[in-house]
């Protein structure tokens, strides 16, 4: 049998110490004591975001149809749903874990690859799970707020879920050409920043300091994420939906997805 490569053997290793870290920021400290640095990421992501990755959305959006955009998105979403069943069963939801495997089954096979959503129609809607999700589920605090170059807003509980949603992808594994995982990623990072365009565009005009919009509007998502995987508060399902829409007015709790630590934007 093959042995696994030295780097994946350090990635794991650098991932479960991530993971240690996070769920040792406990009784995190009040306020934003990272927001200094914080604010020197948000400045970078936000220069990027107004220089390549909105453009590169907009030309994306004028250039190819919305029924291509959904299955774009539809295929992004398959691809990384082994993340969603794993994170089921590391928080023993067995009987979810059960249903989303036969969701991205049936998508790979039916819906050719995930391009088409046909496990929805057959009564297996997607659900979001992370592992953020499952160190909380296990008692880890949220711990300070933190912001991901390029990557945008997280915290230290759930930044190393981009290292799990990493190993979990299939390209991580099947190791493609490098232009071809390059040409994956760039699509993704694109298609992604296209359906936070009109929130992106809300923030921007109505936030008197984007910066604390975002922040907030990002710990109050989590928040409320948290305690519906919990059972414990009800949940509007339209605050995950990320297919562009009209932009909608903040209220106490934020009316759609904000950036997440794997949203390419500020």
């Amino acid at each position: 049998m093959q042995s696994m490569p030295k780097s994946r053997i350090g990635l794991i290793c650098v991932l479960i110490a991530l993971s240690v870290l996070s769920g040792c920021a406990s009784n995190p400290p009040k306020g934003d004591p990272l927001e200094r640095t914080n604010r020197w990421v948000y400045t970078f992501n936000d220069l990027l975001d107004r220089w390549v990755l909105g453009p590169a959305s907009d030309v994306y959006v004028k250039v190819l149809p919305k029924p291509v955009r959904t299955g774009v998105g539809n295929f992004f979403g398959n691809l990384g749903y082994f993340n969603v069943i794993l994170n089921d069963d590391l928080q023993g939801k067995w009987s979810q874990g059960w249903d989303d495997a036969g969701r991205m089954l049936t998508n790979t096979t039916v819906g050719v690859l995930g391009i088409f959503d046909v496990a929805t129609g057959w009564g297996l809607p997607a659900n979001k799970n992370d592992f953020g999700l499952t160190l909380a589920h296990w008692g880890s605090d949220p711990g300070p707020y933190l912001v991901l170059p390029v990557l945008g807003p997280s915290s230290t509980r759930d930044a190393p879920g981009v290292a799990v949603a990493w190993v979990t992808s299939p390209v991580f594994w099947l190791k493609p050409p490098w232009e071809v995982s390059a040409g994956l990623t760039t699509v993704n990072v694109v298609d992604t920043r296209a359906r936070m365009d009109a929130d992106i565009r809300l923030r921007t005009k109505a936030a008197l300091d984007p910066y604390v919009f975002t922040r907030d509007a990002y710990l109050q998502y989590r928040y409320g994420r948290v305690h519906a995987t919990a059972g414990e508060a009800p949940v509007d399902q339209s605050l995950y939906d990320e297919e562009p829409g009209a932009a909608r007015q903040p209220a106490s709790q934020p009316t759609s997805q904000p950036a997440s630590a794997t949203s390419p934007v500020p």
